[in-house]
């Protein structure tokens, strides 16, 4: 596993001396770059955006025409939806990558330039994270008909809870790891299950968010504007903000047992220390 590279151009004297500090420090002086993330963040979520708006209000027709044959017409919506969920969540694992990049950038206390950080980022990181978001993306179509199908078995949410529990978490910890380091496909997978192990509850806390996101757009909602502005602001404004917690507390992770013995040059790299 070797380390991307890149160039400090501030001076430590200007660092803060903790993670925790420089939440802070990037909402006091880099918060125009965090505008500028959800702005292509929303960007890269409008064709998810807009085929959920068009399957609610295609629902909303289908529950306006009662039938016996609702609960199947239900069914096969929710695989439609599903199925095309898991394809445009592409373009936003794209964009995820792009901005982890920026936001690593951010705190390593590295000049931002944000076009060609986004860039650089797509280029290094959304292969890995595309192929594993197709991946997760099929184990989450599967646990959902598993869960949708077969209603008359006591065991039939168990497959979602796993994906939500495991499968979801350790995703986003091989993102961080990917934006980080360069791997082989079986480290980065190894390593973001240590990681998941080790941080278990934080890892469960921290995906509550994007989750909420995720089941947000999954689910229709009859106030259909109210839902979509509500979107629009937390991508714009809230999602962006989870981004940087989230890199924050990874990169601590990482100096704690990465680092701090096979990566010296960057261990606490970004604070005064």
């Amino acid at each position: 596993m070797k380390a991307k590279t890149s160039k400090i151009d501030y001076s430590k004297a200007m660092l803060p001396r903790s993670r925790r500090e420089q939440l802070g420090d990037c909402f006091k002086m880099s918060y125009p770059v965090l505008l500028k993330c959800g702005l292509l963040l929303l960007l890269f979520f409008l064709p998810l955006l807009a085929y959920s708006l068009f399957m609610d209000f295609y629902y909303l027709t289908l529950m306006d025409q009662a039938s016996e044959e609702i609960e199947q017409t239900r069914l096969i919506f929710y695989y439609i939806l599903t199925g095309g969920i898991v394809l445009l969540c592409l373009p936003v694992i794209i964009a995820i990558s792009g901005i982890s990049h920026v936001l690593r950038n951010l705190i390593w206390g590295e000049g931002i330039y944000l076009g060609s950080d986004f860039k650089a980022g797509i280029r290094q990181n959304a292969p890995k994270n595309l192929v594993f978001g197709l991946i997760v993306g099929l184990l989450f179509a599967i646990s959902y008909f598993v869960a949708t199908f077969f209603t008359n078995s006591l065991i039939i949410f168990f497959p979602l809870i796993i994906f939500l529990i495991v499968f979801f978490p350790v995703y986003f910890w091989m993102m961080f790891l990917n934006n980080t380091y360069s791997s082989k496909w079986t480290v980065l997978i190894k390593n973001s299950f240590f990681f998941y192990i080790k941080t278990i509850g934080w890892s469960l806390v921290g995906i509550l968010m994007p989750l909420v996101l995720v089941l947000l757009i999954f689910v229709p909602f009859s106030f259909i504007w109210l839902k979509y502005i509500f979107l629009v602001l937390f991508i714009v404004f809230v999602f962006p903000i989870i981004l940087l917690i989230m890199t924050l507390y990874t990169t601590a992770k990482f100096d704690e047992y990465i680092n701090i013995e096979h990566y010296p040059d960057y261990y606490l790299k970004g604070l005064n220390h």
